[in-house]
């Protein structure tokens, strides 16, 4: 699960708009995105992401965003999604290679999506954790501002925990080009020069119990289904962005490509009624709701970007 405790119902705030009205228009305004005919045709998923937020300028709801606050609306949304589906994948990693676990699985889970990102090294694999972050960050800000309480007992790591979990292992993997980063988020200099322990952690663990399922070029690749449900009521507008951005596709040839899956697998996103994102042990699926994109819609609303430009609005007044 994303985070802490789901529950059984819907969180109601997950419906609710943003200021600038994003979620009705969020992600597509009319099938923005093309087949890929034309040599202009965006083929990377930050492309495509880009090209969105474009096309998103005449919407009469959006009008009060820059290009750059779209865009960084969309990357948000797409980026916490992105480390869910991954955090959900190590629990199939941890499933299907029947990887003995010592210590909380949800934390080994996030270190598979960590490491993994880290490990592709680009530009838009480095966004992803950063918007992941955020959004724990964003998360811990909303449940105080709701006085959610806090739950010890669970089995995921309070919001900032987690969030400090994505920027220690990043700054050990590079402590220079994460510096920034960790700075930004108050993480003090005595943490930062010891988190290259945690980072060879976990990049060792997954590297070592991984390494004897690395698919090899001869190997044919396990097939792994993508199916993309129907968004009900207000939740369409994600199912036609996330098919138009291929983001299932995206995760799963990389999957594919990287590991000898034992058992071929499906990846889907549908209307589930509930706000979550899963592995469902023995089935082999994984699941993200659009509930949960919606959610994210939601969360951002607590971002500074948006939060202090209200602020200066009212001291114009």
């Amino acid at each position: 699960m994303r985070r802490k405790d789901w529950r059984n119902s819907l969180n109601a705030s997950g419906y609710r708009l943003l200021g600038y009205g994003l979620m009705a228009g969020l992600l597509f305004a009319g099938g923005a995105i093309s087949a890929p005919t034309e040599p202009s045709t965006p083929t990377t998923v930050q492309e495509r992401i880009s090209e969105v937020a474009r096309s998103l300028q005449s919407n009469p709801k959006l009008k009060k965003l820059t290009e750059t606050q779209r865009e960084n609306v969309v990357n948000f949304i797409v980026g916490n999604m992105l480390f869910v589906m991954l955090h959900e994948l190590g629990h199939g990693a941890i499933e299907q290679f029947k990887i003995p676990i010592l210590g909380r699985e949800e934390d080994t889970a996030d270190n598979f999506a960590i490491i993994r990102l880290l490990e592709v090294g680009s530009a838009f694999s480095h966004r992803i954790l950063v918007e992941a972050t955020r959004g724990w960050f964003l998360s811990d800000r909303r449940d105080r501002d709701s006085k959610e309480p806090l739950y010890y007992y669970d089995e995921h790591g309070l919001d900032k925990q987690r969030a400090y979990q994505i920027v220690c292992i990043m700054v050990g993997s590079d402590p220079v080009e994460f510096k920034d980063l960790a700075d930004q988020t108050k993480m003090p200099d005595d943490r930062q020069s010891t988190c290259k322990i945690d980072y060879d952690t976990a990049f060792s663990g997954w590297s070592t119990v991984l390494k004897p399922d690395l698919r090899s070029p001869e190997q044919p690749k396990t097939k792994i289904d993508v199916t993309y449900g129907d968004g009900q009521g207000t939740l369409d507008v994600y199912a036609q962005g996330f098919r138009s951005l291929r983001m299932l596709e995206a995760v799963r040839d990389r999957a594919a490509d990287l590991l000898a899956w034992p058992t071929p697998f499906t990846l889907e996103m549908q209307t589930c009624g509930v706000i979550n994102g899963m592995w469902q042990h023995g089935q082999n699926k994984l699941t993200l709701c659009y509930e949960l994109a919606a959610d994210f819609a939601d969360l951002y609303r607590y971002n500074d970007e948006l939060t202090s430009s209200k602020k200066k609005k009212r001291k114009s007044k």
